[in-house]
């Protein structure tokens, strides 16, 4: 690949094309597609509340869906190609460390939105067909299911930051993909245990040393929780554009340091 044009953009577009090409994110891509489209049989399943059930569907399937294939990109762009020293020819060009990283993170970018894009289109089919099989359908917020895509979308863009920022610090693909893994699911969770620290619930003691563990957690770890707006999708809710704001910014900052730390780490490898 020569990089005559700006070289982020070279190496986003190859990483795009690349990506689409791997036959494990097309199958899975196909499972996702096929279970969106199955939103009207699961949600008949359902008497109470069908159009809740169909939404909530949806949206959970293709968070789950863009969640796993950002997470097995991520941690491939980089590992897979200096482990068959793919990326040497690339990184012997010219271009800084840090091009490199940040293209590998767009071409990333690019094909998770393309995703969403696609399996989101084929949420809302699923919704909509539900919709057709009700004889009193409910009302479907579809601004807040954008929303919900979009606050999907900048999930999966922290998580991305993240496999980006472990790849460049492992040789290995397991250790970024167990920490990866570790911090996602404890970013999911800080929200909920700080609430309930701050609740003080009777009955309920909790050690100050549990209290700051926690804490300290909620501010270091990425709030996953903080991107997720399916409730006032399926609820039809009213949203806060304050909160959509804080979650967009927050989202970005924490992008921005992870991929700041990646580019210190990977010029500081060794790739010999």
């Amino acid at each position: 690949m020569r990089l005559r044009q700006n070289p982020v953009v070279a190496i986003s577009v190859a990483t795009f094309i690349d990506g689409y090409r791997d036959r494990l994110i097309q199958g899975l891509l196909i499972v996702g597609v096929f279970f969106v489209l199955s939103t009207a049989v699961f949600s008949s399943f359902s008497m109470r509340q069908p159009m809740e059930v169909a939404i909530n569907y949806g949206l959970s399937v293709v968070q789950i869906l863009a969640t796993i294939l950002t997470l097995f990109l991520g941690l491939n762009l980089i590992s897979r190609e200096l482990e068959s020293k793919a990326g040497h020819p690339v990184l012997a060009q010219p271009i800084s460390r840090g091009s490199y990283i940040i293209g590998k993170f767009m071409g990333l970018l690019m094909i998770v939105l393309v995703i969403l894009i696609i399996s989101g289109a084929c949420a809302a089919l699923g919704i909509w067909l539900t919709t057709l099989t009700l004889d009193t359908p409910g009302h479907v917020s579809w601004v807040g299911f954008i929303i919900a895509l979009y606050g999907t979308f900048i999930s999966c863009t922290v998580l991305g930051g993240l496999t980006v920022l472990f790849t460049s610090l492992s040789t290995s693909a397991i250790l970024p993909f167990l920490l990866t893994c570790g911090v996602y699911a404890i970013g999911q969770s800080t929200q909920a245990a700080k609430r309930f620290i701050e609740a003080e619930l009777a009955g309920v003691e909790l050690t100050p040393l549990v209290k700051m563990i926690a804490k300290g957690a909620y501010y270091i770890f990425p709030n996953f929780a903080l991107f997720d707006f399916k409730v006032q999708a399926i609820y039809d809710l009213p949203e806060s554009a304050t909160l959509l704001g804080i979650a967009t910014v927050y989202g970005l900052t924490y992008l921005a340091l992870t991929l700041f730390g990646a580019v210190i780490l990977f010029e500081k490898r060794d790739l010999s």
